[in-house]
């Protein structure tokens, strides 16, 4: 199962489900991979939180892509 990072709160990593929308954990933030920060997807594999390189980066450029047809749409 994959999350994505929405938010750290202080000690708290706030992670959301990337399959089901508005199911969100709180994990202590010590256990998140090096590098983690929000918008990565994590999962955990053999009992550790690791990072998705593959999924964060087509999550980005998505977004990206998204971001910019608004801005065309918007006359910007």
């Amino acid at each position: 199962m994959k999350w994505v990072i929405d938010r750290f709160e202080e000690d708290w990593a706030v992670l959301e489900r990337s399959d089901i929308q508005a199911e969100m954990e709180e994990i202590p933030r010590s256990l998140m991979p090096k590098g983690a920060r929000e918008g990565t997807t994590v999962c955990l594999k053999d009992g550790a939180w690791v990072i998705d390189h593959e999924d964060t980066a087509t999550r980005k450029k998505d977004i990206l892509t998204r971001w910019e047809k608004l801005k065309k749409a918007n006359g910007y």
